[in-house]
């Protein structure tokens, strides 16, 4: 035995397999290094992609949300009411305009059956419910609908199938209006027209009546003077002559109404003009009767309107004569002038005369009636003061207003368009 060797040698055979298992290992671990820098540049680009994904994830949620928001700004703002009614015959959408028009809480609305809102003595061909059954949109209609605290509207309406984006059927949606504007334009139309036919109709009988009234005048007055003072006969003709000046006055009042208006505009101080046409009717009743009494209440600032100033005396001449007239009894006309803030910043706009009176009021039914050429409910009355005073405050582009309850007086106020400066 060798005495140099020792027992923990290593053969070299080993010593060899060691060297190539090393070899191997740094390359298996370089190679590891390599699999773990694609792997982490893997996941770097992995997750570098996923922020770009959420990112654009978020811009198309928020940009889905402005769309959104754009488009319930726009349905809020319509003027037409819209609403959209599910499969089961419940609201899913009710804009502002809808719940104004039906009287109706837009929050309390949703959920609620079609019918219980929409359905009230309403015909079914005339709903939401036909068309969801029937698949036939309504391109136009109108209906008569009682809103939700009783009101009854005339509503113009549209309705159409509401489909998803594989178009499938989700519901109906309908589309109203209020047309109870509509209407009363409408029905101010027709008047205005029949008024226009009724007063070239009027001014022809006026004129082909006034010239036998001259004739028949002039016997009267010839027979008044061959008679004697005490005959019996002399009461007969008065009462002719009388009844002529009726007539002619009633002829006299048909040819003004019909007569076209031709307004001298100026700018005048509207409490100028009432005071001088007030003055003038306390002269006038104070001759007759002392049991009227005018109560004046004006803006202390100058109102300025620009008016014809005779004709404006004209219609307040003719609304004091009728609240004279509405108090036999006597008491207090309130005469007010003023300005209105109506405008967006509170600039004045309109200027007004509102006279009150503690007359015996205007029953609703005659209220609608008032401003009617030849409708009178005194037994003396031609019916036009109204008509006229009406025809002229529209020629100066104004309106006039009664407010009347039985046994509580009555108020018409004038309404004119403001002037500053000449404007």
């Amino acid at each position: 035995m060798d005495p140099s060797s020792n027992e923990n040698d290593i053969p070299p055979e080993q010593i060899d397999a060691f060297a190539d298992l090393f070899v191997l290992f740094n390359k298996t671990t370089k190679n590891l290094h390599r699999a773990y820098r694609t792997l982490e540049e893997k996941f770097d680009s992995l997750n570098q992609k996923l922020q770009e994904t959420n990112l654009e994830l978020r811009r198309s949620l928020a940009e889905k949300d402005r769309v959104s928001n754009y488009l319930n700004n726009i349905l809020e703002s319509l003027s037409s009411g819209v609403l959209v009614m599910d499969l089961e015959g419940r609201i899913t959408l009710f804009n502002r305009a809808a719940g104004e028009i039906m009287e109706y809480p837009t929050v309390e609305a949703l959920g609620r059956p079609y019918l219980e809102i929409m359905g009230k003595e309403v015909a079914w061909e005339s709903t939401a419910l036909c068309t969801l059954k029937t698949g036939a949109p309504i391109e136009y209609g109108e209906k008569e609908i009682t809103a939700h605290k009783g009101t009854v509207l005339p509503l113009g309406y549209s309705t159409s199938l509401v489909t998803d984006g594989e178009g499938n059927l989700s519901g109906v949606v309908e589309i109203f209006n209020d047309l109870s504007h509509t209407k009363a334009l409408e029905e101010e139309v027709q008047r205005v027209n029949t008024l226009a036919a009724l007063g070239k109709m009027a001014a022809t009988v006026a004129h082909e009546i006034r010239n036998p009234l001259g004739g028949i005048a002039g016997f009267a007055s010839l027979l008044e003077r061959d008679l004697d003072v005490g005959d019996p006969r002399i009461k007969l003709v008065k009462k002719i002559i009388e009844g002529v000046g009726s007539l002619n006055r009633i002829v006299t009042s048909l040819l003004e109404y019909t007569r076209p208006l031709r307004p001298r505009f100026r700018e005048i101080d509207l409490v100028t003009v009432v005071d001088q046409t007030t003055r003038f009717f306390e002269v006038d009743v104070q001759h007759e009767d002392n049991s009227i009494t005018i109560l004046r209440n004006d803006s202390p600032d100058a109102v300025l309107c620009r008016a014809d100033p005779e004709q404006l005396q004209q219609v307040l001449l003719n609304l004091l004569h009728n609240a004279r007239q509405a108090m036999p009894e006597g008491g207090e006309i309130a005469v007010e002038t003023g300005k209105n803030l109506l405008g967006p910043d509170g600039e004045e706009e309109t200027v007004f005369v509102r006279i009150r009176d503690q007359g015996t009021g205007i029953p609703e039914d005659v209220k609608t009636k008032l401003f009617t050429p030849f409708y009178t409910t005194r037994e003396n009355g031609t019916g036009l003061g109204l008509a006229t005073a009406k025809k002229i405050i529209d020629a100066h582009h104004g309106a006039i207003h009664v407010r009347s309850q039985p046994g509580e007086g009555a108020c018409f106020t004038i309404v004119l368009p403001h002037s500053e400066n000449g404007d």
